[in-house]
């Protein structure tokens, strides 16, 4: 699934709950909490993906270039070893 369908089923969701809001807002509640658990699911799938993908291209540099960005090669084996749902930290 892609980035764009997941917007296009969260938007989906958003719209349809925001219209039963006005009808029911007991169902409303509930449609809204299931909206955000979808967004939260795939931010933190979209999450996990971009950490694989930049874990990969990190094992792929060469001592020179771990050194041009300022990285160690423990440093890397750290990152590299850590499990792919932790996020790394901003900054």
């Amino acid at each position: 699934m892609t980035t764009a369908h997941i917007h296009s089923l969260t938007h989906g969701g958003v719209v349809r709950a925001a219209k039963s809001a006005i009808a029911s807002p007991a169902k409303a509640a509930m449609r809204i909490q299931r909206v955000i658990m979808v967004f939260s699911f795939s931010g933190w799938l979209m999450a996990i993906v971009r950490n694989h993908r930049s874990r990969a291209q990190l094992a792929r540099l060469d001592a020179r270039l771990l050194a041009d960005i300022g990285i160690s090669e423990s440093q890397r084996q750290a990152e590299l070893r850590k499990p792919f749902w932790k996020a790394r930290r901003p900054g």
